[in-house]
């Protein structure tokens, strides 16, 4: 079931003497991109649960939200002395579209939820940082050590054609953590996030060598116009907050370089 936050004025915010559930909002991040526009928050826990708008039809709760999409793009006012890019990326959407053979509702949304994606990465990888700054000032020069890097937008060709010549390809968010054996690999696309396991010697082939692994976890997306919230697909792990997840994700990286090393060892040993 999906979390949900409350709107109005209430929160701790204004009331810090005031206790209030971590489930009201451990799910839900503050800068969203719905957030960031014009889009109605007085939506029930019923309602919520069927799309956001109450007890209506799939293709009528579609079009609700459609028109929410496009009254959040439309209420992003350009930059001073940026009208020009405003416009560019205004005509190059429609472009997009028009290529595509899809409406531009559909492309304004595409582009909130990989706003969205883009933002809850940041955020899962900024907590990642920060346990492995921690660790590493034990684990620091040792086979346990970990870095980390955030690659942001990543093309990658998926299928060739019989001349090699790029015939399909397809762009993910990517982040990974890494030690000497194993990377953890974050990888967003769409309305989702996929969390890998892979040796490092394999990573560098990117979805190529991830097809060959099943996702360690993943994370489903979903923004409406009371926000954007996310849970986790298959209920595994069994996780409130980002915090915890961070956590689980960190400790079997960290679970198995240690196999990976004890392997090396009775290798070296035999």
């Amino acid at each position: 079931m999906w979390d949900k936050k409350k709107g109005g004025s209430g929160g701790s915010s204004k009331d810090p003497g005031k206790s209030r559930d971590p489930k009201e909002t451990r799910k839900f991040l503050d800068n969203h991109p719905a957030r960031q526009g014009a889009l109605p928050r007085s939506v029930d826990r019923q309602g919520f649960e069927n799309g956001g708008f109450g007890d209506v039809s799939p293709d009528e709760r579609e079009a609700a939200l459609s028109q929410q999409i496009l009254v959040y793009h439309e209420s992003q006012t350009a930059e001073t002395g940026n009208d020009w890019m405003y416009k560019l990326k205004e005509d190059s959407m429609q472009y997009l579209a028009e290529k595509r053979g899809i409406n531009l509702q559909q492309i304004y949304r595409e582009s909130i939820y990989k706003k969205g994606i883009e933002t809850l990465i940041d955020k899962i990888y900024g907590l990642l940082q920060r346990y492995q700054f921690e660790f590493n000032q034990v684990a620091g020069g040792t086979e346990l050590h970990v870095s980390g890097t955030i690659s942001g937008d990543v093309t990658e060709v998926t299928r060739f054609n019989k001349l090699r010549e790029a015939e399909e390809t397809k762009t993910y968010f990517r982040a990974r953590m890494s030690t000497r054996s194993h990377s953890l690999v974050l990888r967003g696309k769409d309305d989702c996030i996929d969390f890998y396991l892979i040796p490092v010697n394999k990573v560098m082939a990117l979805s190529k060598s991830e097809v060959d692994y099943r996702p360690l976890t993943r994370i489903q997306v979903k923004i409406s116009e009371l926000g954007m919230m996310w849970r986790m697909a298959d209920g595994n792990p069994a996780v409130d907050s980002l915090d915890e997840l961070c956590m689980w994700l960190f400790s079997a990286l960290i679970q198995v370089t240690k196999e990976a090393a004890g392997k090396e060892e009775g290798s070296a040993a035999g």
